[in-house]
Formats: structure tokens, sequence, C-alpha cells
């Protein structure tokens, strides 16, 4: 329900913010309809002005209250458009931003588009032009919510501003939510053009649950936005990472987009092609010791992830990258990775340890056969070789290393123009038995404590004498 407000000292005839339970989410919508509103007074509104192709509003401020209608437009003459907390938006509905639209929400406000049961599409258009853009800012000094997309729902951004939301912790704190439903494909929700989210509480986008954006996304900027819990301008799952859009990542709490272990249909791992891009930031993986950033899984027979030359990832302590978590003498990996940089671009896989130390994260780790078009060139691996918790499949007395070949023979030696630096223990380990590649021709070992690579067991699980290493 909307409002036309024509005086600035009507009260608010709805709880107040300090009387609004604390343990509400901000996604939450009651079913609450009031008759009169206040509006933004001029000490709370933002300290930016009109853009100069926009005309001043005439028509406005307008409030906005309740459930929505079906098909709602809000206007340019109308702003401000404020939007209240207990503002919702029923199923199947669409949402009308016009270009130089203004949209000024309270405290802990959210626009929530579709919910975790919905089937049917809920959609949001803010579309502005270049000179013409729409603005989400704060009414007054404490900060909005966010704008939340739930599967099936689609939102359309362009030439848009989110800035001062961020304000519920369960979102970690940030100002643009997309949830897909946990299974693939990539429930792809939002389409993003020139977008700017700015001065988020916490992380600026939030990606969980198989989202991503839609195609032609481009420009995505995120600045000025973190908190010590939620430092990240991006927190997303493997599967959002093919469609992250260019655009700029930089001056915010930690500059790092932030990748957290998802899964998808009821099972860990990466489980559709994707390319892992150079977005001008490193990558950071892992929220606890033990987290795996998996590759493969039961969605389709071989899943494969690219990185660009160029791509940092750092991972937090204990956590690996496993192309094929299971392991086999026999049975085909169901993860590849080609990981192809330059010698000018290489790839980096590194500790997020703020004072590096060898061992600090466990490695690549590649189970069962590894599928013949995984590729490792120009690359870089350090401080890995932590406890890897395998044992006894090499000829020597510690089994982990940087990156560790578990049981299945590679078809080839596709790790080529590599460095593998500061390992707590061998560099290459090769976990198989008798033959296979020898990975030691084109490849740099720098600061291993163990072997450059070990040698592989006999085809009757036997070790020659010697140290192992080979």
């Amino acid at each position: 329900m909307k409002h036309l407000l024509w005086t600035t000292s009507a009260a608010l005839a709805l709880c107040t913010l300090s009387a609004c339970p604390a343990e509400e989410a901000t996604t939450d919508s009651p079913d609450t309809d009031t008759t009169t509103a206040g509006p933004a007074t001029d000490t709370d509104a933002p300290t930016t002005g009109t853009p100069a192709a926009c005309p001043a509003p005439t028509a406005g401020p307008t409030m906005h209250d309740g459930e929505l209608g079906m098909n709602e437009t809000w206007t340019a003459d109308g702003s401000p458009h404020i939007v209240t907390r207990f503002v919702s938006i029923p199923d199947g509905a669409t949402l009308t931003i016009e270009p130089c639209a203004e949209v000024r929400m309270q405290a802990d406000a959210a626009l929530v588009f579709g919910h975790t049961s919905s089937t049917e599409v809920t959609t949001l258009k803010a579309e502005g032009e270049p000179e013409r853009p729409i603005r989400f800012v704060r009414d007054g000094e404490e900060p909005w919510s966010a704008l939340v997309a739930y599967h099936p729902a689609q939102l359309f951004l362009a030439h848009a501003t989110l800035e001062g939301g961020g304000s519920d912790g369960f979102l970690h704190n940030a100002s643009l939510v997309l949830r897909g439903n946990s299974e693939t494909p990539t429930k792809k929700l939002a389409r993003v053009d020139h977008v700017t989210v700015k001065d988020s509480v916490g992380t600026g986008v939030l990606a969980q649950w198989v989202s991503g954006f839609l195609p032609e996304s481009t420009q995505l900027v995120v600045t000025g936005s973190g908190n010590e819990e939620n430092p990240y301008p991006v927190r997303l799952g493997e599967h959002t990472l093919d469609s992250l859009p260019d655009g700029a990542y930089t001056g915010n709490r930690i500059d790092k987009i932030h990748l957290d272990a998802e899964g998808a249909n009821s099972s860990g791992g990466l489980q559709e092609d994707g390319t892992m891009h150079d977005r001008g930031v490193p990558y950071q993986f892992g929220e606890f010791a033990g987290s795996r950033f998996g590759i493969g899984g039961p969605a389709q027979p071989l899943t494969t992830l690219t990185i660009e030359p160029g791509v940092q990832i750092e991972f937090l302590p204990g956590t690996a990258l496993e192309i094929e978590h299971w392991t086999s003498e026999t049975d085909p990996a169901t993860g590849a990775l080609v990981a192809v940089g330059t010698a000018e671009e290489p790839i980096v896989f590194t500790s997020a340890a703020e004072s590096p130390a060898p061992g600090d994260w466990v490695g690549l780790w590649y189970g069962s056969v590894p599928a013949a078009h995984n590729r490792l060139e120009h690359a870089r691996v350090e401080y890995a070789g932590g406890e890897c918790g395998c044992v006894g499949f090499t000829c020597t007395d510690a089994d982990e290393a940087s990156i560790l070949f578990i049981e299945g023979v590679p078809a080839g030696a596709f790790i080529q123009n590599t460095t593998i630096a500061h390992s707590a223990n061998h560099g290459i380990a090769r976990g198989w038995l008798g033959g296979g590649p020898d990975f030691s021709a084109s490849n740099t070992f720098e600061d291993i404590a163990g072997c450059d690579q070990t040698l592989p067991r006999d085809p009757d699980n036997g070790c020659p004498d010697g140290d192992g290493c080979g």
C-alpha cells in the first residue's frame, strides 16, 4: 500500500524502531497495513543530490507500507519513495521503478522477492539510465536491510546504486542477496548493469544456495563495505563463480571474494562446469579447518572448473582443493581442473594467513583416476603440505604434499611450468601403484621439506630401497 505525503509532520502510526522486537528478521513482512505514516524530514535526507538530468519531483514523498499491489510502478515524480520495514511483495507481482526515482529505505526495511517455497516469478525492474540513475538509500541514520531474491524471482537492475544497507546479520549484513534452491542447474536470479553497492554494513553482495547472475550482467561495483564479521565485498558459493560479473571490488574492509563450500543436490562439490574469473582481487576459500573446495559430484559424470590467468586463491588453515574427493585405482574422477596461467599472469594457490608458513593448508588433492584433460600450467602452489588425513600411500614416512595423487594414475604429466614452494612436506605425492608420469622435468621446487616428488609403489605395493624420493 502507498500513501502520498503532503506534510512533514505526520506521526508514524507503527511500532517505533526502538519498540520493534530485535529478534524479528528484516526479511519478514508482517501483514501490517496502516493509514498514517511520516515522511523523512529534511535532516534525514541523503547528502547526495538529484542527478542533473533528473527533474525535481513534484508528487512525493510517497510512503509504501504493508502489501504492495500486483503491478506497481514507482515513478520518479513520486520520489522519494519511503519504504517501511513492513512492506511485502505478493508472489507473482512485478514492481517497476522508473529512472530517476529515489527509494528511501527505513531502518531494517527490505524488499524481498519470493520466498523459500515460491513457485511464481516475482519481479523487480529497476533499470535506470546513465544520466538518470535509480538510488536506494537510507531514510535517516540507521541502515536498511537488503534487496533479496529467492528462486524463481528475477531482479533487473541497471544504473542503480544501493547505499547504506546491510542491517541483517542473518544475511551476512549484505545489501543485495540471491538465494537459489540448492539444486543444479544454477538459478540465475539477477541481471546487473552498472550497479554499485556502497557502504553496506557487511558483505556487499551475497549469493547462496546455487544462485547466480543472469547473462549480460556487467559492471558490478562494491565499495566502502564490510565489518569485522563480514568484511568482504562478495560472499558466494562455488556455483556462483561462473556468473560473477566484471566490475570493481575494491575499497572495502578486506578486498577479497569469499568462497563458501555449499555443494548442491544434497552433496558436496561443484557440480556444473564453470570458470573462476580474474575479477581484480583474490578469492579466499574456507570458513573453518577441514573445509574442502570440491570439484565433482553426482549431478553429472564429469565437472570441470576452469581458472583464468591471474587468479589468486587463498586457502584458510586446514582447507584443501579437492579435484574429486573419493579415491579409487579404477573409478574415473568426477571432477577436473583446468588452470592454465601465463608466465606474466600465473595462477596462484596460496595461504590466507596473515603471515604465511609451510603447511598452512593441505594443497591440491586429486582423487580416483584423474581425467585426461586436467591441466595445471604456469601456476604457483605455496605454503601447502599440511595434514591431509591420508596414511600409507607413498614410499615415505610422511604422505602429505602440496599436490597429492591418491590411488589413481594420471594419463600424463599435466603439471607443467609450475612452481611448488614452501611445502611442509613433499612437493608432489605420487600415491599410485606402478609406473605413471614424472613431473620433475618442467616444474620448479623451492623450499620443499620432503621429496620434490615421491616414488610410486610398485604394482605389488612394495617400495624400492631408499628414502622414497624420485
